[in-house]
């Protein structure tokens, strides 16, 4: 499969983990060392690509949340990315989508929404689901997605799964991402 092609999905991929806008900000809750992982899965040109992604709160204070998103596909890590979150405002998912390609230009259309009961990661959750129309102008590249993302406003990372499709160069696109674990983690004293 073409590179760019890839490093595109696996931008489209990771860009919806904090799409699923709030009237608030579900980060105000957060506490350094929450995190999610997702498994998250990728069918594009005929390839199957596993994965899995993990967003850790890094620093926290008053007026902004940082988040550290890591990961590996095909048993490769993905790069670290970090964003910085403004507390002081209601949350803003068009600009938490540190995931992508620096210049993207990314538009967010909010189709739908309801609510469900979803289980993932063990437990069953309240959640609330939103379907969304994404066009993402990245690398040269028009991308319009579908996605539909499923939160729970109880979680500081809120969401518990995304299911998204695209047209990606001619090529067909999906991709799945679930919740398998939260929690947090205490902090790794640093070595002198």
């Amino acid at each position: 499969m073409n590179l760019r092609l890839f490093a595109a999905a696996l931008a489209l991929a990771a860009a919806p983990v904090a799409f699923a806008a709030d009237d608030d900000n579900p980060y105000k809750k957060a506490k350094v060392g929450d995190f999610s992982t997702y498994k998250m899965t990728t069918k594009i040109g005929g390839l199957n690509v596993e994965g899995t992604m993990t967003q850790e709160v890094t620093a926290k204070d008053d007026k902004e949340a940082t988040v550290k998103t890591t990961g590996k596909v095909n048993g490769m890590d993905i790069p670290p990315n970090e964003v910085k979150i403004d507390l002081t405002k209601p949350y803003d998912p068009t600009k938490a989508t540190g995931n992508l390609p620096q210049g993207a230009n990314v538009q967010v259309e909010k189709l739908k929404d309801g609510k469900e009961k979803v289980k993932v990661a063990g437990k069953e959750y309240d959640s609330v689901w939103e379907t969304y129309k994404m066009k993402v102008n990245a690398m040269g590249m028009m991308i319009e997605t579908d996605m539909k993302v499923w939160q729970a406003k109880e979680l500081s990372i809120p969401m518990l799964k995304m299911e998204m499709t695209a047209e990606v160069m001619g090529q067909k696109m999906e991709v799945a991402m679930e919740l398998t674990e939260t929690g947090n983690k205490p902090a790794t004293p640093e070595k002198k």
